[in-house]
């Protein structure tokens, strides 16, 4: 029996995995506000083109639970997606959230009725142009701890060219996509510019900055992010395609509100629990916030 699958928003992450999840044969039912009929995802001259199943009220939905939901929609609407959770989730799904920071099972938990939540770290740079069309550049991972529901979900890309990575240290690794998080996204997101911004000394200089209070709150967790790791997050979005961006800095071009506080206040807050201050963190957060 094929297991029901359904991802809430399909955005630009969640449309790449989504299609990858049609592409392998599955079907899989996409919760959205604005409809579309196809899902394409395009890589480089490539394009990957399916045909999911689209829904747009969650009372459309059939009594059976689902057996795998795929969360994409933005952290700060997924209080707003409850009726969606209402309608697929029961205790034996479980729940993948393909979104930023390090909060999702707290957030999640309350909302999904029992459910196994399954939280993601996205490697996966994508941007959204239209409904139901993704352009892909780079990376395709997502690394997920090792807990009841992992290899059940990490089966289910078997036949894609999407990688699920099982690991035991997800902490670790959480804390290291929220260090390249916070150093990339809100720099981009204020000064409206794309990756090539980080050659210029004065970006490279605040996300080095950013990166320094983030490791030390990781520290003061017991975990540690690599000291290299700032340098060669700095690296590779200089040096990166001049059309690479960030999911908040394509957020701020279309006006959408931003996930300041899912990447910035996560720190601050995760500082406060240790008595470690995070004076940078928290001015990105405010001014981010004035941007909408």
């Amino acid at each position: 029996m094929n297991p029901r699958i359904a991802t809430v928003g399909v955005g630009a992450v969640a449309g790449y995995f989504t299609a990858q999840l049609l592409a392998a044969g599955h079907d899989v039912t996409c919760c959205v506000r604005t409809p579309f009929t196809d899902l394409m995802v395009h890589t480089g001259g490539d394009v990957l083109h399916t045909t999911p199943d689209v829904v747009t009220d969650p009372s459309a939905l059939p009594d059976t639970k689902a057996d795998w939901v795929l969360v994409g929609v933005k952290v700060h609407q997924t209080a707003g997606a409850a009726a969606w959770f209402d309608a697929l989730c029961g205790p034996d799904t479980v729940v993948v959230a393909l979104q930023n920071g390090i909060e999702a099972v707290e957030r999640l938990t309350p909302l999904v009725h029992g459910a196994e939540v399954l939280p993601a770290v996205v490697y996966c740079g994508a941007e959204l142009v239209a409904p139901g069309e993704v352009v892909h550049r780079t990376n395709r991972t997502l690394v997920i701890p090792d807990q009841p529901g992992a290899a059940g979900f990490a089966s289910l890309f078997g036949q894609s060219d999407a990688r699920v990575d099982v690991r035991a240290d997800w902490a670790t690794a959480a804390w290291e996509k929220l260090c390249g998080n916070a150093m990339a996204n809100g720099v981009t997101a204020l000064t409206g510019q794309r990756s090539p911004v980080f050659g210029r000394p004065e970006a490279a200089r605040a996300a080095l900055a950013i990166a320094s209070e983030v490791r030390a709150v990781a520290l003061a967790h017991g975990i540690t992010v690599s000291a290299e790791l700032p340098g060669l997050v700095v690296d590779a979005l200089a040096g990166g395609p001049a059309d690479g961006g960030t999911s908040m800095l394509y957020d701020r071009m279309a006006g959408r509100p931003l996930e300041h506080d899912a990447i910035y206040g996560a720190v601050v807050r995760a500082g406060a629990k240790v008595a470690v201050p995070t004076p940078v963190c928290q001015l990105f957060d405010d001014l981010l916030a004035c941007t909408v």
